[in-house]
This record gives structure tokens, C-alpha cells and sequence, in this order.
């Protein structure tokens, strides 16, 4: 049997997630497996260290759909702790999204800079003009009005 096809897929709940923090991850196998099969798929695909591998037969399940009735088919569960300080990364795809995050971020700030900057410029553009035109007004001098026919 391959190393593909031993390990079919994570299992990811509430309780998988906190034993995740632990060392401790569940994943779907083959249901002719057994722990050294599964021990060394593990090793060789996610280049970790296994400790310990427990496993679990799930035994089919009923399932009703509308009118229909069916079953859930059966699959083994292996729970497999690794050694201290070893982990596996499920999600790849969360690590390019947090590069690409942290990429979108400097750009924002940058671009967020340059706004910044132009504004300010603008802003001190306008106080010249205007302290020039109160300059301007202040120094023009008012004129006598004729009154009358004079």
C-alpha cells in the first residue's frame, strides 16, 4: 500500500482543533491499515517524528435523506501524537494568504504615506495663499468717497 493512499484526510472539529495545539492530529486512513503503516505515511509525507498512534474503526451510520434511507459509510480514525516541537501544517494555503496579507498591508501603508504626504503639501499650499491674500488686504488702503454733486 502507498503512503497516498493510507492517509485520506484530516479530520477537523472543535476537539481536533485543541488536540492540534497539543501535538495531537486526526486523520481519516485506510481501513486496512494498521499503526505502522500509518506511523511511517505520516513520517514520510509531512516529514515529522510519530510518537504514538492510536486508531479507531467508526462503524457505519444511518443517514436519511428526505424519503431515502442510507448509510454513512464506515472508516477508520487514527489519532497520532508527534514528538515535542514537531508540527504539521494542515493549511498551507493560510501561510501564502498571510504573506500575501502582510504584502497587501506594506502596500496600503505605503500608498496610505504617499496620501499623507500629498495632502500636507497641499495644505501648506493653501496657508501661503492665503496668508498672501490677508497680507494683500491688510495693505490695501481704503479710498475717500465723493459725496454729493461735488
Amino acid at each position: 500500500m502507498q503512503f497516498t493512499d493510507i492517509i485520506k484526510k484530516p479530520i477537523l472539529t472543535e476537539k481536533t482543533y485543541a488536540q492540534m495545539e497539543k501535538g495531537v492530529y486526526s486523520f481519516a486512513v485506510a481501513y486496512d491499515a494498521n499503526k505502522f503503516q500509518i506511523a511511517n505515511a505520516v513520517e514520510v509525507i509531512f516529514k515529522v517524528k510519530v510518537v504514538k498512534v492510536n486508531t479507531i474503526k467508526i462503524d457505519k451510520k444511518p443517514k436519511n435523506v428526505g424519503r431515502y434511507h442510507g448509510f454513512v459509510n464506515r472508516y477508520k480514525k487514527a489519532i497520532i501524537t508527534l514528538a515535542e516541537g514537531n508540527t504539521i501544517n494542515i493549511f498551507p494555503q493560510d501561510d501564502a494568504t498571510k504573506t500575501t496579507e502582510v504584502k497587501a498591508d506594506k502596500k496600503a501603508a505605503k500608498e496610505v504615506s504617499d496620501v499623507e504626504k500629498r495632502a500636507a503639501a497641499k495644505l501648506a499650499h493653501k496657508n501661503e495663499k492665503a496668508s498672501k491674500a490677508v497680507s494683500s488686504v491688510a495693505s490695501k488702503k481704503t479710498t475717500t468717497r465723493k459725496l454729493g454733486g461735488e
